[in-house]
């Protein structure tokens, strides 16, 4: 895994997102499409007052200020496909510019994209994709393969390549966890002494994660190992471990957030955990978004201010990938604040 790259260019995107206030829209010198209104993007993470999507939106609304864009950011309070295709709905009634979706369904946003599209608007994908749905891009916060097979790797060397392992994982239906999840679980093919015992289902809810991870520790007393992927199901299993007295004897790994995870990395209840910039990846969604709705050619290599030169899927020429996963430690998790 390739870490010099992101590393090198934390530094910038941390600068670029200083300051990010609340959502407004940017001021009357905004630049304006061809009829003279303001490029209207409308972003949709999969649901609110979560502080992952927070970080996204504070990213996404400092690129819309620079960039003269006016911003909608908006969502439910409850990860559902029904809550996500209300708001698409209104956005296509309002005729927006651009509408970018992290689905909670993928499936269930086809029928939304072509209505859109057919409007005349661009369609994104962001933080999960769709890629069956006809959307123009997706903006990858992460090669899939690299972070499963990370997570994999990971945490068979914590196991030290033997034992009972499980999964706890948002959803079923959202497309990124379950990606990362098969890329983890066809790894797991080159670990032959480990074996999965369970996937446990966590709601999108921190609490509900905590409850459903110490029954699978009461379940497999032996247990080893677990992998965790999303941003409440990695604290969340990380607090039933600890409440458990199992720190040092579970391995917990998964991507989460600095704030939600300190505690757990500083009492030694997790080694390490891994995630990128969520406001980087709000703010190169926004920039791309822009540069669709003007006709631009979103390729390999073009580069965008403050980002570099975009990197795409090799798998997907729709799809632009932000950067490696960064490894957070006891170590160094204090040397990267993104405000989470």
């Amino acid at each position: 895994m390739r870490h010099h790259g992101i590393l090198a260019t934390i530094p910038l995107l941390l600068a670029l997102a200083v300051g990010a206030a609340r959502a407004a829209p940017a001021g009357k010198e905004g630049e304006k499409r061809a009829d003279g209104k303001k490029v209207a993007v409308a972003m949709l993470p999969k649901l609110i007052n979560i502080d992952y999507f927070d970080a996204s939106k504070r990213g996404a609304q400092k690129a819309a200020r620079e960039l003269g864009v006016e911003l909608i950011f908006d969502g439910p309070a409850e990860a559902t496909a029904e809550g996500q295709n209300q708001f698409i709905e209104t956005w296509i009634r309002q005729k927006v510019d651009a509408i970018c979706v992290a689905p909670n369904q993928p499936r269930s946003i086809r029928r939304f994209v072509e209505r859109a599209k057919r409007a005349g608007i661009k369609v994104l994908t962001w933080d999960t994709d769709a890629p069956e749905s006809g959307r123009d891009l997706m903006v990858n916060q992460v090669d899939d393969r690299v972070l499963g097979e990370t997570l994999m790797d990971e945490l068979a060397r914590q196991m030290g390549g033997s034992g009972k392992w499980a999964i706890a994982i948002a959803s079923l239906d959202a497309a990124n966890l379950n990606t990362w999840r098969r890329h983890a679980e066809a790894r797991a093919k080159k670990h032959p002494g480990l074996e999965l015992v369970a996937t446990e289902v966590t709601k999108e809810d921190e609490n509900f994660a905590r409850q459903r991870v110490e029954t699978l520790l009461n379940a497999h007393p032996d247990l080893k190992g677990i992998i965790a992927f999303d941003s409440n199901s990695v604290p969340g299993a990380a607090e039933a471990i600890s409440r458990a007295g199992k720190a040092g004897k579970v391995a917990l790994v998964g991507n989460s957030t600095p704030l939600k995870m300190r505690k757990y990395v500083k009492e030694g209840v997790v080694e390490c955990f891994f995630l990128w910039d969520p406001r980087a990846l709000g703010g190169l969604t926004v920039h791309l978004a822009k540069a669709l709705v003007e006709g631009k050619e979103v390729k390999e290599g073009m580069e965008v201010p403050g980002f570099g030169k975009l990197r795409f899927s090799k798998e997907d020429p729709k799809m632009v990938i932000l950067a490696d996963p960064i490894r957070f430690t006891k170590d160094n998790i204090d040397k990267y604040d993104f405000g989470l």
